[in-house]
């Protein structure tokens, strides 16, 4: 995920139902890809040897996320670097360059929708990579590990991170998945303000992350135009980004605290695979502007002690951290904003949670989109079908 890769990758309706069709079927049970080089089934020329490795614990996980989404001031060599990102975009912060940075939230739950947290385990795919040691997951197109780091390991290809770090070290592999998402945020225009620390700000990059095509535009007519929040417990279809969005609300066994956020307007959005800029979201739901919601700052990243704000914000923690009591006192509050999250109930502090057994049902994305629930298949084969050629992520 070294940069933004503009080139399409044409798969055939047959290998994409096929795998739509073993996604879908297989949500109880372990699902682990391993495209390896030596595979013959590796019709993608990934390019980079899997590594043998043990999955991090959920508390090993939470203190993952919570250093790498400091940036690379805070991991230093433990991941590649990452440029300077834009912040503010006039309304009223004028637009200036500060190190890189990322709501934990945001990263905790695209690493769900990518691989459920999963750097490791033992192969159930293809046929001539099952069994044996528990080791890198490699989806069919060279997605690699927990971020499903694609570009830059395909065979010939010289990124400028250690593709053998991306493969082999968890750390180091959701560093590069951020190096992607930095590049997204910087390609896309303006939601809200364009402050790093605000989650929902991050919106359109989250969209871009998956793919700037209509596929992933709330206004598509192939999802259901009075659906709520995703719950992904009820696994309805909706566009990537409401997927991320949708597991901050909805985290499995409490891997982290719940964060209701805001959604853009979908009148402001348009019909095309790019929006304009957006104003802050507000929205109660992707479909339900009647009802408001406030934006949200991450719990993650201490920026220092504001003034008056709103408190903890619907009591969120990190996994390791706790955030401020009482609203309205000392809310950490990102730069260039006046004023915590408008929640009024502060969060109550938090603690790593121990192991979860539902990350061993939980399906790996592998970018192909794919609902995790049988019921789905079809749909998502249908939509597939469609919208591949237009939809495959730029990576």
């Amino acid at each position: 995920m070294a940069s933004p890769r503009n080139t399409t990758r044409m798969v055939s309706f047959v290998a994409v139902a096929v795998a739509v069709a073993t996604i879908a079927t297989t949500a109880e049970a372990q699902f682990c890809p391993c495209y390896s080089p030596q595979s013959a089934s590796n019709t993608h020329n990934c390019g980079v040897n899997p590594a043998n490795g043990t999955n991090p614990t959920n508390a090993e996980w939470a203190t993952i996320f919570d250093l790498v989404s400091k940036g690379p001031a805070a991991w230093g060599n433990q991941g590649p670097t990452v440029p300077d990102i834009g912040q503010g975009c006039g309304k009223p912060e004028p637009n200036h360059q500060v190190p890189a940075r990322f709501p934990c939230e945001l990263l905790k739950s695209i690493a769900k929708v990518e691989s459920g947290w999963r750097q490791f385990c033992v192969p159930t795919t293809p046929g001539d990579q099952v069994g044996g040691p528990s080791r890198t997951i490699i989806s069919f197109d060279c997605g690699y590990g927990v971020g499903q780091v694609t570009s830059g390991m395909h065979t010939g290809e010289n990124p400028s991170f250690d593709r053998a770090r991306v493969a082999s070290e968890p750390t180091y592999n959701l560093a590069t998945g951020t190096r992607i998402l930095a590049g997204k945020w910087a390609a896309t225009n303006c939601v809200g303000d364009n402050q790093p620390t605000i989650v929902e700000d991050w919106y359109t990059a989250t969209w871009a992350y998956n793919g700037l095509a209509y596929i992933n535009n709330p206004n598509n007519p192939n999802y259901a135009s009075n659906r709520g929040v995703y719950n992904p417990a009820v696994n309805d279809p909706a566009p990537y980004e409401e997927k991320v969005f949708g597991w901050i609300e909805h985290p499995s066994n409490g891997q982290w605290p719940s964060v209701a956020l805001a959604y853009p307007n979908p009148a402001n959005i348009g019909n095309t695979g790019s929006p304009p800029d957006l104003p802050e979201p507000d929205c109660a739901s992707p479909t339900n502007c009647t009802s408001h919601r406030s934006v949200h700052t991450t719990m993650c990243i201490d920026m220092g002690t504001g003034g008056a704000g709103g408190g903890g914000g619907a009591g969120a923690t990190t996994g390791t951290s706790a955030s401020t009591g009482a609203g309205g006192t000392g809310s950490t509050i990102p730069v260039g904003v006046g004023a915590g999250p408008a929640s009024g109930a502060g969060g109550q502090g938090g603690a790593g949670n121990p192991d979860d057994p539902s990350l061993n049902g939980t399906v790996c994305n592998c970018r192909v989109g794919a609902d995790q629930s049988p019921g789905s298949a079809l749909f998502v084969t249908s939509l597939l079908a469609l919208g591949w050629l237009a939809r495959r992520r730029a990576r």
